[in-house]
């Protein structure tokens, strides 16, 4: 993969079409800079854009024939907070399976889309106002205890 372009730069594929699962895999990189695009572009910037990249990721995770999240409610704890964040959880979980190609493994998923949440939340906590689960992850994260704490919480 190559390194993503700039936030601002990026524009969602016109007239993509997902439908058979061969439809995905030309669209990866896509994904990837989306959901960098998603994660830096600044929340109260360019709505309705964020709107059209977050239906375009969505779109394609929901489809994708490889890509399988779970969501476990208590990974995810600030969903009815911010609706933002779990796009971003997803966004960087589909990241990391697509750049890693470990499709399986649960623990790095999550990992991978909690740390997205981190920084998109600190991108944007004047936006989003404080958001106290996701202050306690950033707190598990800098004592180093991020992993375990997702560890003990999935099935």
């Amino acid at each position: 993969f190559t390194v993503p372009v700039l936030a601002q730069q990026f524009e969602v594929p016109k007239d993509y079409k997902l439908e058979l699962k061969e439809d995905y895999a030309p669209y990866e990189q896509d994904i990837i800079d989306a959901v960098e695009w998603l994660t830096n572009t600044p929340i109260s910037k360019e709505q309705d854009k964020r709107k059209e990249v977050n239906a375009f990721v969505l779109a394609w995770i929901t489809g994708s024939p490889n890509v399988m999240i779970e969501l476990h409610t208590e990974a995810v704890p600030y969903m009815s907070e911010c609706a933002d964040c779990l796009m971003i959880f997803m966004g960087g979980w589909t990241q990391y399976f697509l750049e890693s190609r470990d499709f399986d493994n649960q623990l790095k998923g999550n990992l991978a889309g909690t740390e997205k949440v981190i920084e998109f939340y600190k991108n944007n906590k004047e936006s989003l106002g404080k958001i106290k689960s996701i202050e306690n992850l950033i707190k598990l994260q800098g004592k180093g205890k991020l992993t375990k704490h997702i560890k003990s919480i999935l099935p």
